[in-house]
């Protein structure tokens, strides 16, 4: 039978038995030694047709056409070309597919663009640093400024400030290695950048963290896609965008931050191992890849953060209690992980602190056996789930808790949402709390609400579709929220600007200069990349110090500069140079202030002037044309030693 008739035969075949019930008969499509079948109608109207692109560019099926007199079926065989020239010609459909299939992927690679954009910018925006990401950043600069042998090591920013509690090295020596080679190219490009001591070494060190977190997200990601299909991975993804924290977070030198990324990798392998829609998976690449799943979780405890135990736990009870893991193959799994993650940890902590040490060994002692985290505070029982994770997660956690509560959206969800939810309450036994410390679960609850939002969408009712509308402005509003959120944390580190600022007056006027920082300075934005390079090839330079041991005012006529909190202090015997103020709070202006305050056009000229970065002035637009308005107070004075006593 010739190709023409064949498919003409079909189409009235299917036209007299796809009419009255919306199904047609199946036709299979044959790629490589397997048959795709699909019964039913794609589109309602009868026409169940599946074609499929072979591995060798080619095409090939075959047909089955049954007559309703004899409701027999004749399978034909139609060459490869005759069909391509056929499909090539006469199908639109294909056609569209295919370009539908195009713009999805150029989609993903939108949004995966998107947000790794929106994690440069956050860094970007507030390059600076708090003190609980000082020891990473700070070990980072030290390992990339004097190098690894124990004589530069003994000269190390941690061994004259320790701290409260020793923290691991790994983060540091993995961004030390990531960010080297960049600084060279940096370096080679632009001789004058001053990297990597300079805040230009500072921000590609966050870059290089940055990417870290992204891959983990990335990863995550894919492990939704293989469970729940590209709709709810591009919807995770947009849910994810328009989150602040771990945007804001991704690229700060947080131990959490190292934990959330490889935690997301986790996450991947535990979706990826289980079934989805498309295809079965045997019981031993299930085991295989929650295994997999189980040694990302094991790293991550052992290496940057113990309280991912109390997350592992009831996820290896869950896989247990359904048989998709065996117990002793756990066992010898988690032993092996463990001792090789504690032979790296012991083998580059040890390294670095000059004596035997497991740094977060040491850090879970201080705060679970000892308890002595609790001197930072205590907050009640329920903190986390009223006010931390609310904060962390914005729209993504009711739109999970209908994920959850609702079966119709999602069964499979409850799987991950369970051990997520048992993880918070248990750490909810400890006294003090922060929103850090249960940040891994925010990937979970988006992928809640990536469900709810993709059940939603496909109701074609008013209501649903008024709904739709509804949980879309809430996105949109979890966006504004968090641009504004970015723009009043760059307010929020003014000892870094005021580190730099030091430098901008006064570096013109002293070749040599001694600089005392103290704790409030250090606290916020003060860090070793900040700092002025020493020339080899000079015997002036300038010195820092941060001793926080003197005990009265006299002791620092040792300097001729000073970062100070407390100006009344020292006003007997240093100036002030300047004061750089710091976020103090919101408030509101009124529009009659709008009309007076903001223009534009004079508010970057005079943002030119003074020499202020493009944040800043964008800082500045902000309080003049917002109706919320940032305050600010002083917080950090620079101090110039008086000339009587210099």
């Amino acid at each position: 039978m010739a190709t023409s008739e064949m498919e003409e035969q079909a189409k009235k075949q299917q036209h007299s038995n796809g009419n009255g019930n919306g199904n047609g008969h199946s036709m299979s499509t044959k790629q490589g030694n397997g048959i795709l079948k699909n019964n039913g109608s794609a589109n309602g109207n009868g026409q169940g047709l599946s074609k499929r692109k072979s591995s060798k560019g080619s095409v090939s099926f075959h047909t089955s056409v049954i007559t309703s007199s004899t409701a027999t079926s004749k399978r034909v065989a139609v060459p490869t070309s005759s069909l391509s020239l056929s499909w090539s010609s006469s199908s639109t459909t294909s056609t569209a597919s295919s370009s539908s299939l195009s713009s999805f992927e150029a989609l993903d690679y939108v949004i995966h663009g998107l947000v790794l954009s929106l994690i440069a910018l956050h860094i970007l925006v507030a390059p600076f640093t708090k003190v609980e990401e000082s020891f990473n950043l700070q070990a980072t600069h030290d390992i990339l400024t004097l190098g690894v042998s124990q004589d530069s090591v003994s000269k190390y920013d941690h061994l004259e400030f320790p701290g409260v509690v020793p923290r691991t090295f790994v983060g540091p020596l993995l961004l030390a290695i990531g960010s080297w080679p960049i600084m060279a190219v940096v370096r080679f490009l632009a001789p004058s950048s001053g990297v990597p001591k300079s805040i230009t070494g500072q921000i590609i060190v966050r870059m290089v963290l940055g990417l870290f977190t992204f891959f983990g997200w990335h990863q995550m990601s894919r492990g939704v896609n293989h469970q729940f299909g590209k709709t709810v991975t591009r919807l995770f993804m947009v849910v994810s965008a328009v989150q602040f924290h771990w945007l804001f977070y991704a690229g700060r030198t947080l131990p959490n931050t190292f934990a959330l990324a490889i935690v997301n990798v986790a996450f991947s392998y535990w979706m990826q191992a289980s079934t989805p829609t498309s295809r079965s998976i045997t019981k031993r690449e299930t085991e295989e890849r929650l295994m997999r799943m189980l040694d990302c979780l094991v790293v991550a405890t052992v290496l940057f953060r113990s309280e991912i135990l109390l997350l592992m736990a009831p996820i290896l009870l869950l896989e247990l209690s359904t048989d998709r893991i065996r117990f002793w193959r756990t066992i010898q799994e988690g032993i092996t992980a463990g001792v090789v993650s504690l032979l790296i940890a012991v083998g580059v902590d040890s390294w670095f602190w000059q004596q035997w040490m497991w740094a977060e060994g040491a850090v879970f002692w201080f705060n679970a056996v000892e308890g002595k985290s609790v001197a930072w505070g205590i907050s009640p029982w329920h903190t986390y789930f009223t006010n931390l994770l609310p904060k962390i997660s914005g729209v993504a956690l009711p739109l999970a808790l209908v994920a959850v509560i609702f079966g119709a959206v999602e069964v499979r969800y409850r799987r991950y949402f369970l051990p997520a939810a048992a993880f918070v309450g248990l750490y909810s036994f400890l006294g003090h709390k922060e929103w850090r410390f249960i940040i891994y679960v925010v990937p979970i609850l988006n992928l809640g609400a990536a469900l709810t939002l993709s059940w939603v969408l496909k109701r074609k009712t008013v209501v649903y579709r008024l709904l739709a509308l509804f949980i879309v402005a809430a996105v949109g509003l979890n966006f504004a929220s968090s641009v504004a959120q970015s723009l009043i944390s760059s307010t929020n580190y003014p000892g870094g600007h005021a580190l730099q600022r030091l430098h901008e007056l006064e570096l013109p006027h002293f070749s040599a200069a001694t600089v005392h920082i103290d704790v409030a300075a250090a606290e916020t934005g003060c860090s070793r990349f900040g700092e002025r390079a020493e020339d080899p090839n000079s015997l002036h330079h300038w010195t820092y110090s941060k001793v926080e041991t003197h005990t009265s005012p006299e002791e620092y006529l040792q300097y001729t500069h000073l970062l100070t909190g407390n100006p009344e202090y020292h006003e007997d015997r240093f100036i002030v140079l300047e004061k750089v103020q710091g976020y103090a709070g919101i408030g509101r202006q009124s529009l009659g202030q709008l009309k007076k305050t903001c223009h534009p056009l004079e508010i970057l000229q005079g943002g030119a002037d003074r020499q202020e970065s493009w944040t800043e002035r964008a800082v500045s637009l902000w309080e003049a044309c917002s109706p919320v308005k940032i305050k600010k107070e002083g917080q950090i004075w620079i101090m110039k030693q008086a000339w009587g006593y210099y």
